[in-house]
């Protein structure tokens, strides 16, 4: 209604050879923005509704006998950051739901008398069961809530988002936790820009719950529990997929040089890689088969990889936290540049957590000095210990409860839970 009655005001009748000053031709194009803004979201919001209401009529489950905390899951991908927590409620006691449109869900296999598992069907009848869900809080990892698909249902009290990724909120879509009540959050760098966002925005201020990564606690179980892979001394070359990937920027240079100089490379691309690169992938694929010492680590997990290498090479991307952080090991950064145009960096002041962080945790090549990568990784192995401890430095400055994640989410919880009743 703001924006009509903007643009009454802008196109009432005026002498025509009134002056249109540079402030009212400003107003004029903020009012035009706001309006197509506002068009596509009630088209796109319009049409998420008309789905859902489609999909209950196909006979959708409705939410009945669930606990108070109900877990929301894309699928069997983020168990990971799931578990630990649940494991950590189960413990003590603490009965939970857990929906999923993954059949194949390893939360299946958990077996506990206090948890429950529900699978409505495909991700559209998932978020529809989900929209009119009868519980007191729910915690979810998908980000967008009222924004996309994922909706408030009138019959829960409390939304709280977990978050599965060590890196700040700024490569997100804008809009991604405005109307989430809670955050159980990774670090304080996280907090800060939830702070300077629901200034800009003048939006009411959320409950901050200090949590960390808990996908962190099962990824040291599985480090700890693998055997050192008996190979000679390994580069893990992984990197991200998208306009942050270094392979879109460089090829296969990467791994043409470190193949030229006689190391092992293990190459490992985001799984997104494979779909949206597709053909690029087979291309480089084909280049590889020549190549004896490179090798590529198609596992669900990445875990096996990662402690096989002796130094990683990536980009802009949440591997590189998770590396450095899990196993302390160095990182070189091939690919820095990001766009944070439509995601929530655009809305940010100051230097990207990510983007410093990562400059500090890695040592950073570019175009130039591709040539000399097998001298950088030599280097950098030779300095591992002194930079053993700039991780672990930046790393318990950075992360909350590293390793016991599952343990405080837990905690959390049931404090956000106590609250509510």
């Amino acid at each position: 209604m703001y924006y009509l009655f903007l643009l009454l005001f802008l196109f009432r009748p005026v002498n025509v050879h009134a002056y249109l000053d540079p402030g009212t031709g400003s107003l004029l194009l903020y009012a035009l923005v706001g309006i197509a803004t506002t068009i596509v979201f009630a088209v796109r919001n319009a049409w998420y509704s008309l789905r859902t209401k489609l999909a209950f009529g196909k006979g959708l489950a409705v939410s009945k006998g669930l606990p108070d905390i109900v877990f929301h899951s894309e699928g069997g991908k983020y168990w990971q950051t799931f578990e630990p927590v649940i494991a950590a409620l189960s413990r003590r006691g603490v009965a939970c739901g857990y929906v999923t449109p993954d059949p194949k869900d390893p939360a299946f296999a958990l077996g506990s008398p206090a948890f429950q598992v529900k699978h409505p069907g495909s991700e559209l009848l998932t978020i529809a069961f989900m929209n009119s869900l009868s519980a007191a809080m729910v915690v979810s990892t998908t980000p967008h809530l009222d924004v996309y698909q994922l909706r408030r249902s009138k019959k829960v009290a409390h939304y709280s988002h977990l978050f599965h990724s060590p890196t700040d909120i700024a490569f997100n879509e804008k809009y991604a936790f405005d109307y989430y009540d809670s955050l159980l959050t990774v670090g304080a760098y996280q907090e800060a820009s939830v702070r300077q966002l629901e200034t800009r925005r003048r939006l009411p201020a959320k409950a901050l719950y200090p949590t960390g990564c808990p996908y962190y606690d099962v990824m040291l179980e599985e480090l700890r529990a693998l055997p050192r892979d008996g190979g000679p001394p390994a580069v893990l070359y992984a990197p991200t997929w998208g306009q942050r990937s270094s392979v879109l920027k460089f090829g296969s240079r990467i791994i043409d040089v470190l193949a030229a100089a006689s190391m092992r490379v293990i190459f490992r691309p985001h799984p997104q890689f494979y779909i949206s690169h597709a053909e690029l992938f087979r291309k480089i694929e084909r280049n590889l088969v020549s190549k004896g010492l490179v090798e590529i680590d198609r596992k669900r997990s990445g875990v096996g990889s990662m402690l096989a290498s002796d130094i990683m090479i990536t980009d802009l991307s949440g591997i590189l936290f998770d590396y450095a952080f899990l196993l302390e090991r160095p990182v070189i950064l091939a690919n820095w540049e990001a766009d944070v145009g439509g995601h929530e960096g655009e809305d940010m002041t100051g230097e990207l957590w990510d983007i410093a962080t990562s400059k500090r945790l890695a040592t950073c090549i570019d175009d130039a000095s591709i040539e000399g990568l097998p001298s950088v990784v030599r280097r950098s192995r030779e300095s591992s210990r002194t930079n053993s401890e700039l991780i672990k430095g930046i790393r318990d400055g950075s992360i909350y409860n590293f390793g016991t994640a599952g343990e405080a989410a837990a905690t959390n919880i049931m404090a956000i839970l106590e609250g509510i009743r």
